[in-house]
């Protein structure tokens, strides 16, 4: 018949040995019920369906399933079974005879609640793995029912217990006549989908797109100093005198070099407007050179025609003009190329990331106490608010940021 057979070389006698698995079905039964025989049992009426779903088992869980049939016939003929308990002697002895693994008391009582009202010749197939699903068909669930549980998750927030969507399912599911299954069976199909699709139903598309995609890591060490200059702007949360007596909260403007991340030049200005930003680069030009590209966004300061008119880039566009009428910004002038950063993907701009060190050491200095009002965007002051001086305001801002370029 072809079984393959192996030689003991330890023994003597070099007997020649089959494993049980590798018998036609007919051979691997009569053996299977001349062990029961031996162990003083009666077989029992054979189930056809349960061996056909056996013999479709892996060999793994075959082997796994033969061996505690074995142990469950032993114990059987013992004396053990579930209703009337199991000694720690017969545990013991069936330890000693099987070894230790798996033959521990709870596994020894698990496999006499398993063998329980089935017949000994049908031990194999009742003892399969768990995991394995050849015992039962799977769980029915209804593509209604998925796709509320899916819905209900997806408009929750983001940690949402997952038993409770389970239990809302379930509370419509008894009313529409929906399938729906037991709490672990949805867990289950829930853990085995694929972590972007979990994340997505969780955080939505975005999100996941954004926590799945492998960062880029740049290496600076080929740039050069002014080959890439990188240009934001941040709101200061103290307020400051312009002048003319009203608090204001001043925006602060820098260009900073992505080689050496050194603030070239900053401009405090009232609003993030073209005008100082233009001037903020012409400065920076004249005091460090005219430098290659500029890296920025594209909020109406930075991509208008004061500033980037003339510049072929996807992301240009914002800044009223008459019809016909294209302005050529300081940019084009100096020969500046213009690159804007994609829009909501401010950690990739150099200054984005200086200005949040710079935040953490100006905002709440001690010259501006009195004049800060908390760090929410729409703050207003009151009347407890003292703005300083423009003065002061830039002495501050000019000394911190070039000591931390240094």
């Amino acid at each position: 018949m072809n079984v393959p057979t192996t030689i003991r070389e330890s023994d003597g006698r070099k007997p020649e040995l089959v494993n049980i698995l590798h018998l036609p079905e007919p051979e691997r039964r009569s053996w299977e019920a001349r062990q029961i025989e031996a162990a003083g049992l009666l077989a029992g009426e054979y189930d056809d369906a349960a061996h056909d779903r056996f013999a479709a088992a892996t060999p793994v869980m075959q082997a796994t399933a033969l061996r505690k049939a074995e142990i469950a016939r032993y114990l059987t003929a013992g004396g053990a079974s579930e209703g009337r308990g199991l000694t720690s002697e017969l545990a013991d002895q069936a330890r000693a005879k099987f070894g230790v693994d798996g033959t521990d008391k709870m596994t020894l009582r698990r496999i006499l609640r398993t063998v329980a009202g089935v017949d000994p010749v049908n031990f194999a197939p009742a003892l399969l793995p768990s995991h394995s699903r050849m015992g039962k068909p799977p769980a029915e669930f209804s593509a209604e029912a998925w796709a509320y549980f899916l819905t209900t998750i997806r408009d929750a927030g983001p940690h949402f217990p997952l038993k409770q969507a389970w239990r809302d399912v379930r509370d419509v599911a008894a009313r529409r006549g929906w399938a729906w299954p037991k709490y672990i069976t949805v867990w289950q199909r829930w853990d085995a989908m694929p972590e972007a699709e979990k994340l997505a139903a969780r955080h939505g598309t975005e999100e996941a797109i954004k926590r799945l995609a492998q960062p880029i890591r740049r290496d600076k060490t080929t740039i050069r100093s002014l080959e890439w200059v990188s240009l934001d702007g941040r709101t200061q949360d103290f307020w400051v005198d312009f002048g003319d007596g009203k608090p204001v909260r001043p925006v602060m403007l820098a260009l900073i070099d992505v080689a050496s991340n050194y603030v070239l030049g900053y401009e405090l200005a009232a609003s993030e407007n073209a005008v100082a930003t233009a001037r903020l680069i012409r400065n920076v030009c004249r005091e460090h050179s005219i430098f290659d590209r500029l890296y920025t966004d594209n909020g109406s300061a930075f991509a208008g025609h004061l500033v980037a008119g003339g510049a072929d880039c996807k992301w240009r566009g914002k800044g009223a003009a008459k019809p016909g009428v294209k302005p050529l910004g300081v940019c084009y002038h100096l020969g500046i190329e213009t690159k804007f950063a994609i829009p909501k993907n401010a950690k990739a701009k150099i200054a984005e990331r200086t200005f949040a060190t710079l935040s953490r050491v100006i905002d709440d200095r001690p010259e501006f106490l009195g004049a800060h009002a908390g760090h929410a965007p729409g703050a207003t002051p009151g009347k407890s608010v003292q703005p300083v001086a423009l003065a002061v305001a830039l002495a501050v801002n000019g000394f911190t940021s070039s000591r931390l370029a240094a």
